[in-house]
């Protein structure tokens, strides 16, 4: 293998002198895996630290796959003292053999030329580089290389900490670890020395002009904001096979030869041949540039109206290189073979790639203006106006000549005219109005809006008026009304005022008219709602549970605790204050001390650096990093990456998650913080305040009035209207995903730089970086992901901090929840939080969802917005008991997690061991540290749910809700909600109780013997009656849980069970139990929900009767009848002499198919059914041998059974199936659907383009589901389990819905439906009636013919040539067409059955 020179460009998006380039003298190493010249654009000084773990478990790189590329070991760094760092010096432990050769090549190339400021030091004379041994040097390498390198070091050495041999070097030579696939390779050479400096000489004197940075350009998210600009190289680089195509090295076809090697006649041959070839191959290019505008220009299925005519030069330049292949290479096959259909299909394949190519250039369209509209946003908020006036300007000016991206709307102008005339600078506003006019922008109301709110500040004058009236002459031009300046307009602070004062100098008598807004449904399923909108028959949500001075008082502590973005809580973890304890607190402090100092010093200094670049003369137009490192106070940015440091000393050792995730995340808090201090600053947050006052008026009435709505999301409505305070629902433009990782990747960059920790901690003798990089294998991938020091874990551990602290918007709300009005505007007070939860690439539903319109979505809001009005309590008494086993080392068997200290240790390894027992116990270290891991997790968990719990003992707690892209509703609190598990639902009561009143005893009864389980197979008066016969131990589990006769703890669900045990004692006790006012939610769950609606859809008689949607005497169990059919078919097989069927003689239980028969409306596939009833046998001790074919002939057996039973409802899944399948596969796009109340559903499975064409590699942030490719397998298996969710949670909307308008509390987890006990009956009937009418509508005629419309393929669509695509487009037009058929299920059976929610 040939050695070659590597050219190292280093980018330092974080330097404190701006983005630089660095010239690094050529090193010459030898690659492991094949030489190359690599070009690095992601490494640098000033790049984010790899460290390597303190434990060699770390990070054990193993066995890679051979689809991955095998990266080389980290760069481990330890900085001593600060002063060391100001000498230029740093101590390192081990570096990669990548990095250790560079190094190298510095102290040994005489000629390195380094730049000297400041943040590049000159290395003292002191300097020196100890000797370095290692077991293998290579030999002397080519005559033009005279250093002696060491070897590669294998991937596999095991690297530790405190291990190796110590070494001084400069701390300008530290070159952070770079992964293969971040260089770019060009074939094996040799180089010749001189040229290579030579070029690298022109690329620093081009470069470091460069002080800007554009988010425009962006190539990878997680590369910082770098990019490569247009240069000129000069001839030397011709001479070596180097093309000029902005900037960057491309990869040329041939072969490069030193120029050493040739003489001079060779050299003037090759270049007149390269001449001759690049002559014809730009002729090639021109002409087939010209096809494909023409040719692009006729794809269809543009959604965004891009033209082909902005394809930028270097995308139709690399689809004319790759269409040039192709034709030249069909013409050859014609001559050889005459194949026409190969040649056809290369045509289809070329087509295929145009569209690719084009959708790809849509997306990054559609993301630049994106970029653009955030960076005027926050540049205008920041004070920055003339920069964004400037940049705005600058890709106008690029748009124009076709050397940059196009300005989709007028949004960035309108940006720009609203701080324009909040400065008061008209002529610029002027200026900018004629630009739009020239570029035939279609303005809009929000476009003259600034216009009218600036004259209307100004005095009266002839220039004003002539001006306004100049305004609504260019409004009428061009079809904008003047009433669409109070509808469709958000304002801030007067500007309402302020255009109705303008407007008001040119006709006195104008009065803005009042569009009249819809409130009302427009489904079918509501349509009886619409009638009585303002009935007066409802009683508000908080009448008779607080006074007006209570809920101003929670309304301000809630609002205080969002503003301050966070809340401190008391643990409940029992530990002494020990000296000990309180020295390690100390530690702590002093250490969050210096880590903040750290941080806000660094931070100040690498944003002025910026700054410096940032306010240059140079390319200062262009969008950069800097306005978001300003947006908030250095303060702010401080305090959140404090947050960031204890969230991580909160986990476990083990805990660890990926850069991309946690750059994410902290570029998310920065926004949120953002949205709250631009809030604050616009005025918003004042007129909240008045608002919300009104609407806890309206709350507070014992009854409401004729003509005022019942509904939260109107009356919020009502009260913003009176208020003129449309801009409540003003949000600013999102943050791209672009911007948002790279301010995490910046912050990050610090801590993982400047935070350190010191160890031993008694003694403080040794540094360490507190955070380091790790490298995960899941599957077949490698992921980079950020792990804490276990000396910053032991500390925090160590000094048992007696708070919590959490973000804001992790707790529940001690005032009731705002409305949701929009998609995004609802929940809490100020923290911001979406409708739908959704992934960032899951953009397709967000457009659906807006493209419907607000209308569509009233149902939906209203839902949650009745779920998340109910106030809950904590149950006391609960709590203290639980809290008092959880400080006693837990209960595991009851659901408490024990601490990582009752986990028991395994024994050490000792020398007189042998090999297999030291094996033996390494396995079970390995399965302590896992089992440690988790119980730590878990004990986590509890603490904090339990913290949380005891934090609001006696308030009164709320929950606000969202919803997953199916509709499935979720509270927004994730520590205490009630759809924890059992233990923490027991310890929450409705706050607003009621009187069990003539049936609310019964139902108490029957609630605690449903949640034991012990009867759930008899009828209901059999379990009343069981009840009546344990009432002793029922009362004895109330009066003595822990010391009594623990009856509770045998219970399915026990600590529920022994909430409502202490609850019926409580009334069974009272005077008067008809009078007794209950708290506790008393449950309703649906018999296999999943398969009710299967079989309500496929009207199957069987199905629905085993799974109760039919009366019955008792309640029926599909699980047994399953496995009833599954033993009569075994024992058939066993009467013919079936060996397996007779061993499983007494294995056929309702336990072993339960879960294969539970998620087969999921989708469960054979292969994970059989895995199912193969844990079951074995846990039946079934003979290992045969437990894998007797599981095959189970889940035969199952299945064959499921599908006797619901036959139509198998039809249907496998139609739902097919559908997905063809849907993804032939018109490759997403599934979605409508929900039957209006919610738009898209299934985000998606794979990258590239997969299927490699020839266009596209970065992290084009992976939007809209431009990707469907995941076919994801799709099919998921769209049936997905369809039948959308149905639950419709039902569950629909009986919450209706049971607001009837009057009693309603709650729900999924299909289990909870409410008072008093008021179990009318939720039964309304429960009834609503799964009735929901299946009394076409669901899957709607569905089929909502997706014909969509995915059906025309007349015009097929070649009619008989090809395998045409019979594909046939049969998804066939299969869209045939419906399943039903069978003769009366579906008004269920208002009859008692066990179908019981």
């Amino acid at each position: 293998m040939a050695p070659v020179f590597c050219l190292c460009k280093v980018w330092l998006p974080n330097s404190r002198f701006g983005i630089r380039l660095f010239q690094l003298d050529p090193v010459v190493f030898k690659l492991k895996h094949g030489g190359g010249f690599y070009k690095n654009n992601n490494c640098g000084l000033d790049a984010p630290v790899r460290y390597q773990g303190t434990k060699a478990d770390t990070h054990n790189p193993g066995i890679r796959s051979k689809h991955r590329t095998k990266k080389k070991t980290f760069v481990d760094i330890i900085r001593e003292k600060e002063d060391s760092l100001l000498e230029g010096k740093a101590k390192v432990k081990r570096l990669n053999q990548h990095s250790f050769d560079q190094t190298m090549s510095f102290f040994q190339g005489a000629s390195a030329s380094i730049p000297n400021d400041a943040s590049c030091p000159e290395t003292p004379p002191s300097a020196h580089l100890e000797e370095v041994t290692f077991e293998k040097f290579n030999n002397v390498l080519r005559d033009n290389c005279e250093k002696v390198l060491p070897s590669v070091l294998d991937v596999n050495d095991i690297i530790k900490w405190n291990k190796g041999v110590m070494h001084t070097y400069d701390e300008n030579f530290v070159i952070s670890d770079c992964d293969k696939t971040d260089f770019k390779c060009l074939p094996d050479s040799q180089w010749d020395i001189d040229t290579v400096r030579k070029l690298c000489e022109n690329e620093s004197e081009t470069f470091s002009q460069s002080t800007s940075i554009d988010l425009a350009r962006l190539s990878s998210p997680l590369t910082g904001f770098s990019h490569v600009r247009e240069m000129d190289f000069g001839a030397d680089v011709k001479s070596i096979g180097v093309e000029k195509k902005t900037g960057v090295l491309k990869k040329t076809k041939k072969k490069i030869v030193s120029t050493k090697k040739k003489s001079a006649s060779n050299v003037s041959a090759d270049a007149a041949k390269d001449k001759k070839k690049t002559a014809t191959k730009q002729k090639s290019i021109k002409m087939t540039r010209s096809e494909l505008v023409k040719n692009l220009s006729k794809i269809e299925n543009n959604p965004y109206g891009i033209s082909s005519e902005h394809l930028d030069e270097a995308v139709l330049e690399g689809l004319s290189d790759a269409l040039d292949k192709k034709k030249m290479s069909s013409k050859g096959k014609q001559r050889e073979g005459g194949s026409a259909k190969i040649f056809k299909k290369q045509l289809q394949q070329e087509k295929q790639f145009k569209e690719i190519v084009t959708l790809k250039h849509q997306c990054r369209e559609i993301l630049f203006n994106q970029a653009l509209e955030a960076y005027l946003s926050v540049c205008v908020n920041n004070g920055l106006l003339n920069r964004a006036l400037h940049t705005l300007l600058y890709y106008r000016q690029m748009s124009i000549h076709g050397s940059g991206k196009k300005i989709l709307s007028v949004e960035p102008y309108n940006i720009i005219l609203q701080g324009l005339a909040e400065k008061g600078n008209y002529g610029k506003m002027e200026e900018l109005r004629n630009l739009l006019e020239q570029d035939k922008i279609e303005m809009n109301a929000q476009t003259f809006a600034p216009f009218l709110n600036y004259l209307g500040r100004q005095p009266i004058s002839v220039t004003n008026t002539n001006n306004i009236q100049t305004i609504l002459d260019s409004m009428k031009n061009t079809n904008v009304t003047i009433d669409s300046l109070f509808s469709d307009v958000t304002y801030a602070n007067n500007g309402y005022d302020n255009i109705l004062r303008a407007l008001h100098r040119i006709n006195p008598n104008f009065r803005p008219e009042k569009k009249q807004k819809t409130y009302e449904y427009s489904c079918n399923l509501l349509n009886s709602l619409n009638d009585s909108l303002y009935t007066s028959k409802v009683r508000p949500p908080l009448s008779g549970l607080a006074t007006e001075q209570e809920l101003n008082m929670w309304f301000e502590e809630q609002f205080s605790r969002e503003l301050n973005g966070e809340i401190t809580i008391a643990s409940i973890e029992r530990k002494e204050e020990t000296p000990e304890i309180l020295m390690f607190r100390e530690k702590l402090a002093r250490w969050e001390a210096r880590w903040r100092e750290a941080l806000h010093t660094n931070f100040t200094l690498k944003v002025d650096a910026m700054k410096k670049s940032f306010t240059s003369n140079q390319r200062s137009k262009e969008m950069s990093l800097y306005p978001y490192l300003v947006c908030l106070s250095p303060k702010e940015f401080v305090n959140i990456m404090m947050q960031e440091i204890y969230h991580f000393a909160s986990g476990s050792e083990a805990y660890s998650l990926s850069r991309y995730n946690l750059y994410r995340g902290m570029g998310e808090k920065v926004y949120q913080r953002f949205l709250i201090n631009h809030k604050k600053e616009t005025g918003a947050l004042n007129k909240l305040k008045i608002i919300y006052k009104k609407l806890g008026l309206w709350m507070l009435e014992d009854h409401h009035g004729d003509g005022v709505p019942y509904l939260p999301r109107v009356q919020w409505k009502h009260l913003t209207q009176e208020e003129h305070s449309s801009d409540l629902h003003q949000t600013l433009t999102e943050w791209p995903n672009s911007v948002l990782l790279g301010i995490g990747q910046f912050l990050y960059s610090l801590l993982l730089r400047h935070v350190m920790v010191w160890k031993p901690l008694h003694t403080e003798k040794h540094v360490y970086p507190a955070f380091y990089e790790i490298d995960r294998s899941y599957d077949y991938k490698s992921v980079e992901e950020i792990k804490p020091a276990p000396i910053l874990l032991e500390l925090y551990r160590r000094s048992a901090r007696p708070t919590l602290i959490f973000p804001s918007y992790v707790a529940p709300m001690v005032s009731p929840p705002i409305p949701w009005t929009s998609p995004n505007s609802g929940g809490y007070l100020i923290n911001s939080s979406n409708i739908v939860r959704l992934p960032y690439n899951a953009q397709q539903q967000k457009h659906r969802m807006k493209g419907n319109g607000e209308e569509q979505m009233f149902p939906v809001m209203d839902s949650l917005n009745q779920l998340g009005s109910i106030p809950w309590k904590v149950n006391k008494p609960l709590l203290d008991l639980i809290i008092e086993v959880f400080n006693n080392n837990g209960w595991e068997e009851m659901g408490i997690p024990p601490p990582i200290s009752e986990c028991p240790v395994p024994p050490k390894i000792k020398s007189y061991m042998s090999s297999s027992e030291k094996k033996q116990i390494l396995r079970q270290r390995l399965e302590y540290n896992k089992k440690k891991s988790e119980m730590f997790s878990l004990w986590c968990d509890a603490l904090y749910k339990l913290s949380f719990a005891n934090h609001f003992r006696d308030r009164i707690i709320w929950f606000p809700h969202n919803m997953d892209f199916r509709g499935r509703v979720y509270p927004l609190p994730p520590h205490i909600n009630h759809m924890s598990s059992d233990v923490f639902r027991s310890l929450l009561y409705f706050a607003r109780g009621e009187k069990l009143g003539s049936r609310g005893l019964w139902w108490l009864k029957m609630h605690l013997i449903n949640l034991t389980g012990f009867v759930k197979r008899e009828s209901l008066e059999d379990r009343i009656k069981y009840c009546d016969s344990v009432l002793d131990d029922i009362m004895d589990s109330a009066d003595n849980p822990l010391t009594g006769r623990k009856w509770w703890t045998e219970s399915d669900e026990p600590w529920q069970t022994l909430a409502a045990c202490k609850e019926l004692t409580a009334a069974l006790r009272s005077d008067n139990p008809e009078e007794y006012v209950c708290h506790l939610p008393i449950h309703q769950d649906g018999s296999c929900n999943g398969l009710q609606h299967y079989a309500a859809l496929g009207r199957d008689v069987a199905g629905a009767v085993s799974v109760n949607l039919a009366p019955s005497i008792v309640p029926q169990d599909v699980y047994s009848a399953v496995a009833e059919l599954v033993e009569k078919e075994r024992l058939k097989d066993a009467a013919e002499g079936n060996e397996l069927a007779q061993m499983l003689d007494g294995y056929v239980k309702r336990k072993v198919i339960k879960q294969t028969v539970m998620t087969t409306v999921y989708g469960v596939t054979r292969f994970g059914a059989r895995l199912q009833i193969e844990r079951q046998l074995k846990d039946l001790d079934f003979p290992p041998a045969k437990t894998w074919a007797a599981s095959y002939y189970l889940v035969k057996k199952t299945f064959n059974s499921l599908e006797q039973m619901f036959t139509s409802a198998k039809e249907i899944q496998d139609w739902f199936t097919d559908l997905a399948r063809m849907v993804s596969k032939t018109c490759r796009q997403n599934v979605e659907w409508v929900t039957p109340l209006g919610f738009p559903v898209v299934q985000h499975y998606t794979v990258p383009l590239s997969e299927k064409c490699p020839r266009i590699k596209m970065g992290m942030t084009l992976n939007i589901d809209y431009i990707m490719q469907p995941n076919t397998m994801k799709q099919k298996n998921a769209f049936p389990p997905n369809f039948i969710h959308s149905l639950d949670s419709t039902h569950m909307m629909l009986t919450s819905l209706y049971s607001q308008k009837t009057g009693f509390t309603f709650v729900s987890v999924h299909d289990c439906f909870w409410t008072h006990a008093c008021s179990v009956d009318a939720m039964n009937r309304v429960c009834r009636e609503q799964f009735v009418a929901l299946h009394s509508e076409p669901i899957l005629e709607n569905l089929s013919l909502a997706l014909r419309k969509r995915f059906s393929f025309e007349y015009k669509d097929f070649a009619h040539d008989g090809s395998a695509k045409d019979t594909a487009k046939m049969k998804v037009n066939t299969l869209l067409n045939k419906i399943p058929r039903k069978g003769n299920f009366d579906i008004n059976e269920v208002l009859k059955s008692t066990y179908f929610f019981s």
